[in-house]
C-alpha cells in the first residue's frame, strides 16, 4: 500500500487521463481484436498461440481470484482513494490483475514472435505502462500486477516452442488446446459445486462461474476449428492492404454482432445457466476461425465485383461513416465532463435547490454502508452520532401482503435477511408475506461491514434485536420526526395496482406526519407516476426514467422549453452508471434554470462528493455519510 500512496500523491488530471487510456490495452475486447487480426492477417499459428496463452492465463487468474479472495486496495484501506474513472472496470477480487494478464498475452506473444527489435521494445513498454496504470489508478497492488507479469511471461515462453513447431507437429497444439478445454471445464465445475463459505462475494462467484464455462466453450471451439481449418480450409492470410482492412473491419463487426445476437437466443434455452456462455463462445470461435475465413480467397483476389456494386458499397460506406462520425461526436459530448461554470441559484423558488457551494447530505437507504440498510439501526446510526448530520433520509418502500409499507429496497428478501433459512425457500417476495411474518427476520443477517465481516449473521429468533427487524413506514417516520426536521426521499418500489395502492397509503401517511412538503417521492414505474400527478398534485416527485432521458437531451442542446414543461421538482440521478455523463455542470445549470433540484446517487467517493458540490449539486446520496465529513458544506 505504501507504493500506491506514493502514486496517489503524484496524481494529476493529465496523468489520470493518460493512464485511464493506457489501461484499456488490457481489456478483453482489445485482446480478442488483436488475436483475431493476427489470426486472419499475419500468422494463424501466432493467433492460436496468443489465444492459448491468453485463455490459460485467464483460467489461472480467475482460479486464484476466487480461491484467494483478496479485496481491492480501497476495500483493504478505506482511507485510500482510486481514480474514479477506473472503478467501473475494477470488479471482482484484486489478486491477480486480470488487465495485466491480458495485456501480457495480447502484446507479449507478438513481441516474442516478432523478429524486429523496435517492435519488441515498443510492445514491452506498452505492457509495462499498462501494468503501472493499474497501480496508478489504485485498483491493484504491486503484488497483483507483478504476479500477472511474471506468470504471463512464463506462459509466453512455455508455449512459444509448441506453436513454433505446430505446423510440423500439430499434436503438440492439440494437447495444449485439449488441456485448456479440460481444465476450463474442471474449473467451472469446481466453482459451481464447491461448498463456498456464506460470506463469499456472490457477484465474484457468478463471474468466476461464467468465465469458467466461457473458457470451456473457447477451448472446444479452438480445438475443433484447428482440426477443420487444417483439413478442409487452409486459408491464406495474405491479401492487398485495402482488402485486408475491409476483411478485418467487416469480419470484426460480424463477430461482435453474432456474439451479441446469440445471447438473447441461447440464454433462455439453458434457463439462464452460465453454460449458455460456453455454447455462445464456441459458436463465435467457430465463426471466426472456420466460417469467415471461407471469404478470404475473395479478399485475396482484390474483392472483384461489378462497378455498380462497388459504387453502391462506396455510397453506403460514406453514409455509415458520416453516421458513425455523428454518433461518435454525440457520444463524446454525452460522456464528457463539461467545463461550464455553475450559475447562481439566488432567484430560484425551489427550496430543494441549495445556494452555490453547499450541498445537502442524504443517507442512501439510511446509510446502508455503515449499518444494515433500511433498518431502525441504520436510522438511529444516522441521528444519534456526533460525526455527521443528515439533511435527507432516503429509503424504499414495498407493500406487504397485508398492504403495510415497509422499508426495503429489493422485492425479495434474500440479499439482506435470513429469509432463505427462515422460510426454507429462495426468492420470497415481500408482498407474499404479512408484516407479522416478516417481523421474524433478521434484516442485518447479510450486512457486511468495512472489515468484510458479518457481525449480525448469527442472530436468530428472539436474539434478533428490534432495531434489526423490518420496520414500517410509520415506525420510521415516528422515530425520525421525533429526532429533527428532516427531508425525505422515498421510492415506491411496487408497480401496477400495488404501486397505486402504495401511493395512496404513502400520501395519507405523509399528510398524517405533516411532511408532504419535505418529501420527494420517486418511482421507476410510469403508471405510478401518472397516477401520482393526476391524483396528488401536492406530492413532490422526482423525474421518471423517460423524463430523465428527455431532460438530458434537452440539456445537451440547451433547448428552450416553457417553465412548466418539466412536471417534477428534482432529478435523482447517477453520474456515469449508464455510460452517459449526468454528473456535469451543464446538467446542473440547465436543471437550475428550470427550477429543478439535482440530487446524485450513490456517491461513496469523497473526491466525487467534492467535485459534485463544486459543479452545484443540491444533494448527495451516499451509503457512507461519515465520509462526507469535511468534504461537503451543508446548507
Amino acid at each position: 500500500m505504501d507504493f500506491l500512496y506514493v502514486l496517489e500523491g503524484i496524481r494529476n488530471p493529465v496523468l489520470d487521463t493518460f493512464f485511464s487510456l493506457i489501461t484499456h490495452l488490457g481489456s478483453e475486447t482489445l485482446f480478442l481484436a488483436i488475436a483475431i487480426v493476427i489470426f486472419w492477417c499475419i500468422n494463424k499459428y501466432t493467433g492460436y498461440y496468443l489465444m492459448t496463452v491468453g485463455f490459460f492465463g485467464t483460467l489461472v487468474n480467475q482460479f486464484l481470484k476466487i480461491v484467494c479472495q483478496i479485496p481491492r486496495p480501497w476495500v483493504k484501506d478505506p482511507n485510500f482513494t482510486i481514480v474514479e474513472a477506473a472503478r467501473e472496470d475494477a470488479t471482482g477480487y484484486s489478486f491477480p490483475s486480470g488487465h495485466t494478464q491480458s495485456v501480457v498475452s495480447s502484446l507479449g506473444c507478438p513481441a516474442r514472435s516478432s523478429k524486429k527489435l523496435w517492435v519488441r521494445i515498443a510492445l514491452i513498454v506498452l505492457i509495462i505502462l499498462t501494468a503501472l496504470s493499474r497501480m496508478y489508478l489504485g485498483v491493484h497492488t504491486p503484488l497483483d500486477v507483478c504476479f500477472s507479469l511474471i506468470f504471463g511471461t512464463l506462459l509466453i515462453f512455455a508455449f512459444y516452442p509448441v506453436f513454433k513447431k505446430g505446423e510440423q507437429n500439430p499434436k503438440l497444439i492439440y494437447i495444449s488446446m485439449g488441456a485448456l478445454t479440460v481444465l476450463s471445464l474442471a474449473y467451472a465445475l469446481f466453482v459451481e459445486f464447491y461448498p463456498w463459505a456464506a460470506d463469499i462475494d456472490k457477484d465474484n462467484l457468478a463471474s468466476a462461474l461464467k468465465n469458467g464455462y466461457l473458457l470451456f466453450g473457447c477451448g472446444c471451439g479452438m480445438t475443433l476449428s484447428f482440426y477443420l481449418e487444417r483439413k478442409y480450409i487452409n486459408f491464406e492470410t495474405k491479401a492487398p492492404l485495402k482488402t485486408q482492412l475491409l476483411k478485418v473491419i467487416t469480419g470484426l463487426i460480424a463477430v461482435l454482432a453474432i456474439k451479441a445476437a446469440l445471447k438473447p437466443i441461447i440464454n433462455p434455452i439453458f434457463g439462464g445457466h452460465q453454460f449458455a456462455d460456453a455454447v455462445r463462445y464456441f459458436l463465435v470461435v467457430m465463426f471466426a476461425a472456420c466460417v469467415w475465413p471461407l471469404t478470404f480467397k475473395w479478399f485475396a483476389d482484390g474483392c472483384k465485383m461489378a462497378k455498380w456494386v462497388k459504387k453502391t458499397i462506396i455510397i453506403v460506406l460514406c453514409v455509415i461513416l458520416f453516421l458513425a462520425a455523428l454518433a461518435g461526436y454525440l457520444f463524446w459530448d454525452a460522456t464528457r465532463d463539461t467545463p461550464d461554470a455553475p450559475v447562481s441559484t439566488d432567484n430560484v423558488s425551489n427550496s430543494l435547490i441549495t445556494p452555490l457551494g453547499t450541498t445537502m447530505l442524504s443517507g442512501h437507504r439510511a446509510g446502508g454502508g455503515i449499518a444494515p440498510e433500511n433498518t431502525m439501526m441504520a436510522l438511529k446510526n444516522c441521528t444519534e452520532n456526533d460525526i455527521y448530520e443528515l439533511d435527507i433520509f432516503e429509503f424504499d418502500i414495498h407493500l406487504t401482503k397485508d398492504d403495510i409499507p415497509v422499508l426495503i429496497h429489493d422485492s425479495t428478501l434474500d440479499r439482506t435477511s435470513d429469509a432463505v433459512e427462515f422460510f426454507g425457500e429462495e426468492d420470497v417476495k415481500v408482498g407474499d408475506k404479512t408484516l407479522e411474518e416478516l417481523k421474524n427476520l433478521n434484516m442485518g443477517a447479510k450486512f457486511k461491514n468495512k472489515y468484510k465481516q458479518y457481525p449480525f449473521a448469527s442472530l436468530k429468533g428472539e436474539d434478533v434485536p428490534e432495531d434489526l427487524r423490518i420496520i414500517t413506514l410509520k415506525e420510521a417516520l415516528t422515530y425520525l420526526e421525533s429526532q429533527g426536521d428532516f427531508h425525505y426521499i422515498i421510492e415506491i418500489k411496487n408497480s401496477g395496482e400495488k404501486g397505486i395502492k402504495a401511493t395512496d397509503i404513502l400520501h395519507d401517511t405523509l399528510a398524517e406526519f405533516d411532511c408532504l412538503d419535505r418529501t420527494i417521492v420517486g418511482t421507476f414505474n410510469n403508471e405510478v407516476t401518472e397516477y401520482m400527478d393526476k391524483t396528488y398534485p401536492d406530492m413532490l416527485r422526482s423525474a421518471g426514467v423517460n423524463e430523465c432521458i428527455e431532460f438530458f437531451i434537452c440539456s445537451m442542446f440547451n433547448l428552450p422549453v416553457s417553465d412548466d414543461h418539466f412536471n417534477y421538482v428534482a432529478l435523482q440521478i447517477p453520474t456515469t452508471d449508464y455510460t452517459i455523463n449526468l454528473g456535469t455542470s451543464r446538467v446542473v445549470n440547465y436543471a437550475h434554470k428550470h427550477n429543478i433540484a439535482v440530487q446524485y446517487w450513490t456517491i461513496n467517493d469523497p473526491a466525487e462528493m467534492a467535485r459534485l458540490q463544486k459543479i452545484g449539486a443540491d444533494a448527495i446520496m451516499t451509503d457512507v455519510p461519515d465520509k462526507a465529513v469535511g468534504i461537503l458544506k451543508q446548507p
